[in-house]
C-alpha cells in the first residue's frame, strides 16, 4: 500500500519591521555633519586671505596682496626659517631617541624595561603648557637649576630660549610618537631573523645593522614626517620661550600679528594660516606616497619574539639609569618645579624655597574671576565635548566601516584631516566662519559653545583612531546575524555594535577629555572676556609677568588629567576583575 505524504505547508517569510529612521538618510546626516564640521572652517579662511580688507569692512576686493605682503616681510621669512630649523632639529632628536628607546625596551635585557617603557609616554599625558612652564621654571635663563648650575657651581649653562634649547623641548614632547611607532613595528616583527643572525655568529652590531634598522625604516620615515608636521604648528614653545629672546615661529608670528596689528583681523594672518595648512597638507601627501610600498620592509610571517634578547653586557645598568634619568629630567623634575613655583613668592637660589612659601598664587586662582572661570569653563567643555564628539565619531566610524553608504570611504579621510591641520589654522577658520555665517555664527561668535566646536572638531581624530581599530576586532558576522533576524542597520548599531564597542568608547571619552582640557591652539583667536579656558588664560597671565598663578593653573591642569586617567583606568580594572570573577 502506497503511503501518501501531505505536502509541507509553505513557510511565510519573516516580516521585517520597518525602521523608525531609514538607514540611508540617517547615514547621510552623519556624513554631512562630519563633512561640514571639517571643511566649513577652511572655506572662509581661503576667501578672507584673498580679500584686501576684513570681511566685515566694506570696499574690499579680491587680491593676492596679503600673500605678497606676508612673503615680503623679513620677520615672517625669519620666523619660517626658525620654524624649519626647530622642526628639523626636534624631529631628528625625537626619532633617534625614540627608536633607541624602543629597541632597548623591546629587544634587550634592559632591567626595569616594563616600567621605563610606559614612563616614556609621560609627555603625552602631561598638558603641553604645564610641561613648558615646568621647564621654564627650572631650565629657563632665570630657572632654579640654571641659576644653581651657573652661579653656585660656576659652570657654563644651557640656553633654553635659543633654537637648540627649544628644539630639545620639542623633541621631548614628540618623542613618544617615534617610540610608539618603532615599538609597534618591533613587536610585530619576526624575531627569528635576529636568532638566525645570532646563530651564524653575528653580534649585537650586526643584528642591529642587518635586521633591526631595516625593520624600522618605515617607522622612522612615518614618525619623522609626522613629528616634523606637528613641529610646524607649535605655538606654546615660541610664546613662552621664544618671545623673551625675540625668536618667532610661524604660529607665534601669526598670533602676535593678530594681537598687535592696528588693523583688526589682518588678512595676512589668514594668508599665513593658508600657507601653514598647505605645508602640512603637502607633507602628509608626501608621507602617504612614501609609505605606499611599506610592505617591503615588513616581515612575511606572524609576529614572533626572539628566543633571547640582545645582551647589553656591562652597559645594561648604565642604560637603565640613563633612561630613568631622561624621564626624571624631562618630566618628573619639571612637574616638581611646577609645584614649587606655584607655592613660592619667587623661585631663586638666593633664598631657600621654604622661606618664600606662600599660598598667594593659589588664593589668586580661586579669588580672581577670570582665573577661576577658566577652570570651570575648561571642565564644562571637556565634559560635554568629549561625550558629544565620541558619540558623533562612533556613528561615523560604524558608517565608514560597517555600512553600504555610498560616500562611506570618504569618512576616514574627513575624520583624520582635522588633527593633521594646524590648530591655529582651525582657530582662524572658525573665527571667520562665525562671522561669515550669520546664524548660528552670531550666537557662537562670543560664546563658550563656539570654542567647544573648534576644540571638538580639531580633536575628533583622536576618538577615531581609538574606535576604528576596536571596531575592526569585532566580527561583522554578529551584525549580519542581527540583520538576518529582521533588525535594521540602526537597530543593529544601537543594540549590537555600540555595546560591543563600550570599552573603546570609554577610552575615547577619557582621551578626548584629557585633550580638551589641555588643548588651546584652536581657540586663541576665539577666546573673549567671559569665555576663558585654562590654556588661553595661562598665555594671557604669563604675558603679564605672573608666573606663580600660571604655575598653579598648570598644576590644576595636570591634576585634572591625572584624575581623568585614574577614573578611566579604574573602570578598566573593574571590568577585568568582573570578567575573571
Amino acid at each position: 500500500m502506497t503511503q501518501h505524504t501531505l505536502p509541507a505547508a509553505p513557510v511565510a517569510p519573516r516580516s521585517r519591521r520597518r525602521p523608525l529612521v531609514p538607514a540611508g538618510p540617517g547615514q547621510f546626516l552623519v556624513w554631512a555633519a562630519v563633512a561640514v564640521l571639517t571643511i566649513a572652517p577652511l572655506t572662509p579662511l581661503v576667501i578672507t586671505s584673498l580679500r584686501s580688507k576684513p570681511y566685515y569692512l566694506p570696499g574690499g576686493v579680491f587680491t593676492a596682496s596679503a600673500y605678497s605682503q606676508l612673503l615680503g616681510d623679513p620677520a615672517f621669512r625669519q620666523a619660517a626659517l626658525n620654524t624649519v630649523i626647530f622642526a628639523l632639529s626636534a624631529t631628528v632628536l625625537a626619532v633617534v631617541l625614540g627608536a633607541a628607546f624602543a629597541v632597548l625596551v623591546t629587544r634587550t635585557d634592559l632591567p626595569g624595561r616594563r616600567l621605563l617603557g610606559p614612563a616614556l609616554l609621560a609627555p603625552l599625558l602631561i598638558p603641553p603648557l604645564g610641561l613648558i612652564v615646568g621647564w621654564e621654571s627650572l631650565y629657563g635663563p632665570a630657572g632654579y637649576l640654571t641659576q644653581l648650575w651657573s652661579k653656585n657651581l660656576h659652570l657654563p649653562a644651557w640656553n633654553l630660549t635659543s633654537l637648540p634649547g627649544m628644539s630639545v623641548l620639542g623633541a621631548v614632547v614628540t618623542l613618544p610618537i617615534a617610540y610608539l611607532t618603532c615599538k609597534a613595528v618591533l613587536e610585530g616583527g619576526d624575531g627569528t631573523l635576529e636568532d638566525a643572525v645570532r646563530a651564524s655568529g653575528g653580534g649585537t652590531r650586526r643584528i642591529l645593522r642587518t635586521v633591526t634598522l631595516p625593520q624600522l625604516r618605515t617607522a622612522l620615515l612615518d614618525s619623522g614626517i609626522l613629528i616634523f608636521t606637528l613641529c610646524l604648528e607649535v605655538l606654546g614653545i615660541p610664546l613662552f620661550l621664544g618671545n623673551p629672546a625675540n625668536i618667532n615661529f610661524i604660529a607665534s608670528y601669526l598670533y602676535n600679528t593678530w594681537n598687535n596689528s592696528t588693523v583688526p583681523d589682518p588678512p595676512v594672518v589668514s594668508a599665513g594660516a593658508i600657507l601653514l595648512l598647505a605645508a602640512a597638507s603637502v607633507l602628509l601627501l608626501v608621507r602617504a606616497r612614501l609609505l605606499r610600498h611599506s610592505a617591503r620592509y615588513t616581515a612575511g610571517t606572524r609576529a614572533t619574539a626572539p628566543t633571547q634578547p640582545i645582551r647589553l653586557g656591562r652597559w645594561r645598568v648604565p642604560a637603565a639609569f640613563g633612561m630613568a634619568g631622561f624621564v626624571a629630567v624631562t618630566c618628573v623634575i619639571p612637574l616638581l618645579g611646577l609645584g614649587l613655583m606655584s607655592s613660592v613668592t619667587d623661585l631663586t637660589t638666593l633664598v631657600a624655597p621654604w622661606h618664600l612659601w606662600t599660598a598667594a598664587n593659589w588664593h589668586e586662582v580661586w579669588s580672581d574671576p577670570t582665573l577661576h572661570r577658566s577652570i570651570t569653563d575648561s571642565l564644562l567643555i571637556a565634559t560635554i565635548g568629549s561625550v558629544a564628539t565620541v558619540a558623533l565619531v562612533a556613528l561615523a566610524t560604524v558608517v565608514a566601516h560597517r555600512s553600504g553608504f555610498p560616500l562611506r570611504r570618504t569618512l576616514p579621510a574627513l575624520l583624520v584631516y582635522p588633527r593633521a591641520t594646524p590648530g591655529i589654522v582651525f582657530g582662524v577658520g572658525f573665527f571667520w566662519l562665525y562671522l561669515v555665517v550669520d546664524w548660528p555664527g552670531a550666537m557662537l561668535r562670543n560664546s563658550l559653545w563656539g570654542e567647544l566646536f573648534a576644540l571638538c572638531v580639531r580633536n575628533m581624530t583622536l576618538a577615531y583612531i581609538v574606535l576604528a581599530p576596536a571596531l575592526a576586532r569585532i566580527s561583522p558576522e554578529l551584525a549580519k546575524a542581527a540583520s538576518a533576524s529582521g533588525a535594521g542597520w540602526w537597530t543593529t548599531t544601537r543594540r549590537v555594535t555600540l555595546p560591543l564597542l563600550r570599552p573603546a568608547l570609554i577610552s575615547a571619552v577619557v582621551l578626548m577629555f584629557v585633550t580638551l582640557v589641555s588643548d588651546y591652539d584652536p581657540v586663541v583667536f576665539l577666546a573673549k572676556p567671559g569665555t576663558e579656558l585654562l590654556g588661553t588664560t595661562m598665555l594671557q597671565t604669563w604675558s603679564k609677568g605672573l608666573p606663580g598663578p600660571v604655575a598653579a593653573l598648570a598644576l590644576i591642569q595636570v591634576l585634572l588629567v591625572a584624575l581623568a586617567l585614574a577614573l578611566g583606568l579604574g573602570w578598566t580594572l573593574r571590568k577585568k576583575a568582573r570578567r575573571h570573577a
